[in-house]
């Protein structure tokens, strides 16, 4: 069994005095019968201003090498924090007892690091130790023990994208009120800057601003503006809005990166008409990946690649009450969706919104059914073991500890209408006689595991003068099927009906964990009832667009009838909100 050891880039110095502390991005490759590449880490600088304007972000890299028969690579090099760290060169024992395991990496020890240290740690890779592999360390499964290597991916995903984009503070002393990187308004796009009204061509540099913000806009350039529709509040399926301890609506939005803007851009897939059209009647939607350059290549094109990413955040109106310091916060501009009727013209609001969730969705060539980061604030919601422990904490964004299940039954949803009022500026509405309503009381259904328990330790020790220390790795969902995942084109005996993006045979490619949620964005989906609660991939395995295929050139051709029909869309539900 060959094993790969994590390897980093040093990331450069932006211009203008800009520095960014990025982390290195891990990335799961394949699996065979014989060998299990495990994730390698890659990471580019945030690139310069352009004429004076700093740009941010170029990109976070991941992607995969097959190195499992090049032996004449050489082996990638790793952080040697000897002080951390056991020995640096030599991999865990398939003997190894998970305490062991845990100990690698053991968040005491870098607790203790001067600030020097723990900057050198998140700037130069991860630990010599961390090294990952099927057989190891027991008595952890294969699928256990790959997870890691995943969810190491996903915090240092999530550090890279919020690394503060302006001024010289590094993540790990990052505070609340910091503009982090994929907020600056020039790495990623909000889906409603896309998806335009009449099917508009949209423009990367261009912003859209509501009529009721404009003014706004004018005398607060800087405030992220944030256009609400029925998506902005209702969860998906329309199952519910999220209501917080003062009933404020939680508010959702999606955001996409310029390799999956360009796309759209490039095939008309930004309006109904340019998906239905006849030049992308044979079109296979397929968002680039990700990869890494090959190091062997004299090819002028080979270059690292960044590939399609997407976010979903949620966000909680912080109001007096509320500890912005513990919270990742932004000053926002928020346009109220329409009335139902259209009677009003929805107001624009100043708010101070502070982040509670986030999806970070990175499709890789290796993984091209996406990889599914999900996040949350640490004072979201309970455990259920936590309420029978009686170990709850003294206050929680979506639960009130003193309230009994009687009186507040948990998880459920508020009682309709759901739209919220343009007269209530984005809190629930209250009783006839001026009291409250409804507050949603939510419990995680699905615990944390030990090793995501353990391993959000580790990133709190390092982050210890962060902001970002108040925020949890719920899971990282992956397909963890071989060689299904490498199966990009379509099969001669591809059983009947095709699949999105003809992955074969089973499209999703087993996803490990099967059920992932994150309270604040599947709030009413959790659980692990099959095909009822939350699965990322198995979710936006349904997603579909207005593609529309040829006629069908036999009718008793029953995959060319299926083809006439397909919608695909490479898993994003993105596609079907173009207008």
């Amino acid at each position: 069994m060959r094993t790969i050891r994590y390897s980093t880039k040093r990331l450069g110095t932006v211009v203008l005095g800009l520095s960014f502390y990025a982390l290195s991005i891990v990335q799961c490759v394949s699996q065979t019968s014989d060998s299990v590449l495990v994730p390698r880490a890659a990471l580019e600088s945030l690139e310069s201003a352009i004429q004076g304007v700093a740009e941010a972000m170029k990109t976070i890299m991941a992607a995969v090498q097959d190195q499992a028969t090049d032996t004449s690579r050489a082996p990638v090099k790793c952080n040697p924090l000897h002080e951390v760290m056991p020995d640096p060169t030599a991999p865990p024992s398939p003997d190894a007892t998970s305490a062991d395991a845990k100990n690698a990496f053991d968040s005491s020890k870098l607790a203790q690091l001067s600030p020097d240290r723990k900057h050198l740690l998140l700037t130069s890779g991860l630990p010599c130790a961390e090294i990952v592999t099927p057989k190891g360390p027991k008595p952890l499964t294969a699928i256990e023990n790959l997870q890691r290597g995943f969810d190491f991916y996903s915090w240092l995903t999530f550090l890279a994208l919020n690394t503060p984009a302006k001024g010289p503070t590094g993540i790990e002393n990052a505070s609340g009120g910091e503009q982090a990187v994929w907020e600056n308004g020039q790495t990623f796009k909000p889906l409603l800057d896309v998806m335009l009204p009449g099917g508009a061509k949209p423009f990367w540099e261009k912003q859209v601003i509501p009529p009721a913000c404009q003014a706004l806009h004018v005398a607060h350039p800087d405030r992220m503006v944030v256009k609400m529709i029925e998506e902005s509040y209702n969860q998906p399926f329309k199952t519910g809005p999220l209501i917080d301890q003062h009933n404020n609506y939680a508010i959702f939005d999606i955001l996409m990166n310029k390799a999956m803007f360009e796309y759209i851009v490039k095939h008309d897939l930004f309006s109904q008409q340019g998906q239905k059209g006849a030049a992308n009647s044979a079109l296979r939607i397929d968002f680039p990946p990700g990869q890494n350059k090959d190091p062997k290549s004299t090819d002028p094109n080979n270059k690292d690649d960044v590939g399609s990413i997407m976010i979903k955040v949620s966000w909680k109106i912080l109001e007096g009450e509320d500890n912005k310091s513990k919270f990742h916060h932004i000053d926002a501009l928020m346009a109220m969706p329409a009335t139902p009727d259209e009677q009003f013209d929805p107001p624009c609001l100043e708010k101070t919104l502070g982040l509670v969730g986030i999806h970070i969705v990175h499709k890789t060539i290796g993984r091209p059914q996406w990889i599914w980061t999900s996040f949350e604030h640490a004072d979201n919601v309970p455990e259920l073991s936590e309420i029978d422990n009686h170990t709850l904490k003294s206050s929680y964004n979506f639960y009130d500890r003193s309230c009994d299940a009687a009186t507040c039954p948990p998880n459920e949803t508020p009682p309709r209408p759901w739209d919220p009022e343009p007269q209530n500026q984005l809190k629930f509405r209250l009783r006839d006689n001026g009291k409250v309503l409804f507050n949603s009381q939510i419990v995680r259904e699905l615990p944390l595991t030990p090793a995501t328990k353990a391993i959000n330790e580790q990133f709190h020790a390092v982050l210890s003068n962060s902001v970002w220390k108040n925020y949890i790795l719920i899971g990282t969902q992956w397909p963890s099927a071989s060689p299904c995942t490498g199966d990009q084109a379509q099969a001669a005996n591809a059983p009947f009906p095709f699949t999105d993006f003809d992955k074969q045979p089973d499209m999703n490619c087993a996803p490990a964990p099967t059920f992932l949620a994150n309270s604040t964005l599947e709030t009413f989906s959790q659980g692990t009832i099959p095909q009822a609660s939350s699965s990322c991939m198995a979710c936006h395995g349904n997603a579909t667009s207005y593609l529309q295929r040829p006629a069908a050139k036999d009718a008793r051709d029953q995959n060319d009838l299926h083809r006439t029909a397909m919608g695909q869309s490479d898993f994003t539900f993105m596609l079907e909100k173009a207008r």
